[in-house]
């Protein structure tokens, strides 16, 4: 005859509560830690955005000293002689959503390029010099400089 031996031991697992969800307290804390990397994240962005956009501005800038500086290998060192668009036989650049203009400036030659509100309106200058040696240089200015959206 056998006997059955009943285990005393209660074999059924504690009663736990298994969380389907997250806490109030877990959310709070997602959402704040969100909110302080987009404190962060948002004005580096728009300041990145912008000086992409002022990138045009600087672009269209060189591409007329390129004409200046093959105007003036023509012309020798006369400064006044490519200081329209017409001299340099380039079409003046038209605006754009981020360039809101490109001037020479009369017998001086400067290359002046301004940046629309969505650039920064900031203001990017090339000056030309012919040095005693007849060296052409560029000297670089404008309010682009000092929030460091172009350099020297």
């Amino acid at each position: 005859m056998g006997y059955a031996m009943e285990s005393h031991l209660k074999r059924e697992r504690p009663d736990f509560r298994v969380s389907k969800a997250f806490s109030l307290l877990e959310l709070l804390l997602v959402v704040a830690l969100i909110g302080i990397l987009a404190a962060f994240a948002v004005p580096t962005y728009k300041t990145y955005l912008q000086k992409t956009r002022f990138m045009e501005v600087v672009q269209h800038s060189h591409a007329i000293r390129v004409a200046q500086s093959a105007c003036l290998l023509q012309v020798g060192d006369n400064i006044s002689a490519c200081d329209t668009f017409a001299e340099l036989a380039v079409p003046e650049p038209s605006d754009s959503a981020n360039t809101q203009a490109i001037t020479l400036t009369l017998n001086t030659g400067m290359i002046t390029g301004t940046g629309t509100p969505a650039a920064g309106s900031y203001t990017f200058t090339l000056t030309p010099n012919i040095n005693d040696n007849g060296l052409l240089t560029y000297t670089v200015g404008g309010s682009c400089l000092s929030v460091g959206f172009c350099r020297s």
